[in-house]
């Protein structure tokens, strides 16, 4: 969708203000006709060719249609007046109670539920999700065209909006309890992102209204592109070229600057909701504020989709606005490579494959990672038999880029401690994202990998720790570049590994501190990253 506001309830569409008409019949093209001709006009108008999905706006050929037939909105008493036989009998009472009727869904399967003994739960199946129907309407004004999608939350449906005629993703949330206490709160973040970004530069989707319809609490937003999973899965899961990335962080740290300033945590940042929004441009807009919150409301522990959970997450600590960098780090890597970062079975190999790249604080135990006689995380081995040994992996080696800004943001973002992460506005100045640079492939240099780390010799510090390889699984300039896949450079030498941001004291271990397709063409390793600087 968007997708995913007022910041208390919202009321129906017809609620707002608008023109009454009266009894009289109405007006097709400056004449009047009489009832049984309005039918067959408005089932006509309703039955017009619709957008298709790659249009954002409904916009009539005026060649070959003519202009609407029947007045609209249409009242109540207008509606049971010459279409009272179309409508199911709840829509009888039901239409009474609103002031603008846009669309009636005269040619849909209706559901018929009895007006005189109607439940909360009419329009409902067995979970609280709405019992869509194709091509009917949601409150006499939105055609309901295909579901686009789904979560815990409810669903989420693409609709065109026969008042504004233009095409929206709906977020129709459940008839539960606690999913509308969530709700309330994801109108109230949506409400303040909205007069925060009147300007509309900070690259998140905006909420257009909001609203109840038969106990379900409705939000609308602007219809956007595919995700950042969907491009890579369309890519068949081989990586973007790091300009593009680039342009793609841009975007995603204005709007994580926003939530930083409104002390908002994103807590569910990944691909799937990092939505292009430009056919044709690098453009992308962060959606789905559906598990949000202030730093000062924090009500949920289990937050954030597990392949992008920070470790303070999955070892139940305090948590702010850090987790969302956090996420934006193993979300950069994916792009890159195709795969997830840290791709745990459960939050106990999750935090294993972190530990692989990073221990973490020596002085800081894990409690749910089981320890050595001498107090040091043990290797861990899931059911495919895969071993996970602490310190063991090289990020450099399995980004398998020579980007060195590149390589120093990503261990800006992935810092154990969420005090020494990077925040938006310091990321906005790192030089990857201020600087082009000329990639170059080097010489396989093969380093080693560390699985016989010896664990009685603690190596002091976090500098250049970095990371493990990635197992696949599912989850404004002048001239943009071409979306195309990364350069399949080679390993690098470890002894090149950029320091770690923030800059650290230099340390005396043993070890040196350190899913419609694109079209996607393939880049030459010693093509230069032609985007120019952002400023």
């Amino acid at each position: 969708m968007a997708g995913n506001s007022g910041g208390g309830r919202g009321g129906h569409c017809g609620d707002k203000e608008g023109p009454v008409g009266n009894a009289s019949l109405p007006v097709v093209q400056g004449h009047r006709v009489q009832s049984g001709q309005l039918l067959s006009h408005l089932k006509m108008v309703e039955s017009l060719p619709r957008p298709s999905p790659q249009n954002q706006a409904y916009k009539p050929d005026k060649t070959t249609h003519r202009p609407r037939p029947h007045k609209v909105p249409l009242t109540g008493t207008e509606a049971l007046k010459y279409f009272r036989h179309q409508l199911s009998a709840y829509e009888r009472v039901e239409v009474l109670s609103y002031q603008e009727l846009w669309f009636l869904g005269l040619g849909a399967d209706k559901l018929h539920v009895l007006p005189d003994k109607p439940r909360k739960v009419s329009y409902d199946d067995e979970h609280g999700s709405y019992l869509r129907v194709l091509h009917d309407h949601i409150a006499y004004r939105y055609e309901v065209l295909e579901m686009i999608g789904k979560g815990a939350f409810g669903q989420v449906a693409k609709c065109l909006d026969h008042k504004n005629d233009e095409l929206v993703a709906m977020k129709i949330v459940r008839n539960k309890k606690r999913f509308h206490h969530q709700a309330l709160t994801e109108l109230k973040i949506l409400d303040a992102l909205r007069r925060r970004d009147r300007d509309h530069k900070g690259s998140m989707v905006h909420m257009k209204d909001h609203f109840y319809f038969r106990n379900h609490l409705c939000i609308t937003f602007e219809l956007l592109g595919i995700n950042l999973y969907e491009l890579l899965r369309n890519n068949g899961f081989q990586g973007l070229s790091l300009a593009v990335i680039r342009r793609f962080t841009y975007s995603v740290l204005k709007c994580l600057q926003v939530l930083y300033m409104e002390k908002i945590i994103h807590c569910d940042l990944k691909p799937e909701n990092i939505v292009l929004y430009q056919k044709g441009q690098i453009s992308v807009k962060v959606i789905d504020f559906g598990s949000s919150c202030y730093e000062h409301q924090r009500v949920h522990t289990y937050i954030q989709s597990r392949f992008y959970r920070s470790p303070e997450v999955i070892l139940g600590r305090p948590y702010d606005t850090a987790i969302d960098m956090w996420s934006l780090g193993c979300i950069l890597a994916e792009l890159n490579t195709g795969s997830p970062l840290f791709a745990g079975e459960n939050e106990l190999e999750q935090l294993a494959c972190i530990m692989e790249v990073d221990r973490g604080p020596e002085r800081e135990p894990q409690h749910c990672i089981s320890t050595d006689s001498e107090g040091f995380p043990k290797h861990i081995t899931n059911h495919k038999g895969i071993t996970h040994y602490p310190d063991s992996k090289n990020l450099a080696t399995l980004l398998k880029t020579y980007d060195t800004d590149f390589l120093g943001f990503l261990q800006g973002c992935l810092i154990w401690d969420p005090s020494l992460r990077m925040t938006p506005e310091q990321a906005l100045r790192h030089a990857w994202i201020l600087t082009p640079k000329t990639h170059k492939a080097r010489p396989s240099l093969h380093p080693s990998r560390k699985t016989s780390l010896p664990m009685s010799t603690a190596v002091k510090g976090r500098a250049g720790r970095a990371v493990r390889t990635p197992h696949h699984e599912t989850p404004g300039v002048e001239e943009s570049p071409a979306l195309t896949p990364a350069p399949a450079g080679n390993e690098m030498d470890t002894s090149r590994l950029p320091r770690p941001w923030p800059p650290q004291p230099e340390e005396t271990a043993d070890e040196p501190a350190g899913q419609g397709g694109s079209s996607l063409r393939s880049s030459s390793l010693d093509t230069p990253d032609l985007l120019p600087p952002i400023l």
